[in-house]
């Protein structure tokens, strides 16, 4: 996986195979994110295959998510402000749903949904407004 973030604060999380980004470690990419010093949203086309989470490589992966994401928690909650899939079939959404609170519990913010790459980029917008003083 690799992080394409041509269109920061829309960072769009796309897997490697045959991407052109060989080595290039994904938490490294994050941190990398996170030095910049400004909110962003991932952003992804699809939720990962339930089948790939117990491959080995997953499980690795995830382990070493947990401890990386330990050391990073604050910059994580301050600076990642949503993960959110496009899923325009309901069941995908409903996926996404049942998925959500085990990913907030997990990675320290929230996993959102929509139904169109253009409704996902007006969401983000809203997550990345500066908040409204009245």
């Amino acid at each position: 996986m690799y992080f394409d973030h041509q269109h920061f604060p829309l960072v769009w999380m796309r897997p490697a195979k045959g991407a052109g980004h060989p080595g290039v470690e994904p938490f490294q990419q994050l941190e990398a994110l996170m030095q910049r010093g400004q909110a962003f949203v991932l952003m992804s086309d699809a939720m990962p295959d339930p089948a790939q989470r117990n491959t080995e490589q997953s499980k690795a992966l995830l382990k070493q998510g947990a401890l990386w994401m330990k050391r990073n928690k604050a910059a994580i909650r301050r600076w990642i402000k949503a993960m959110i899939v496009i899923a325009p079939e309901p069941e995908a959404q409903a996926g996404v749903e049942a998925f959500a609170d085990t990913y907030e519990k997990f990675w320290g913010y929230p996993l959102l949904h929509s139904a169109s790459p253009l409704a996902a980029a007006s969401l983000a917008q809203q997550l990345l407004a500066p908040p409204r003083s009245n």
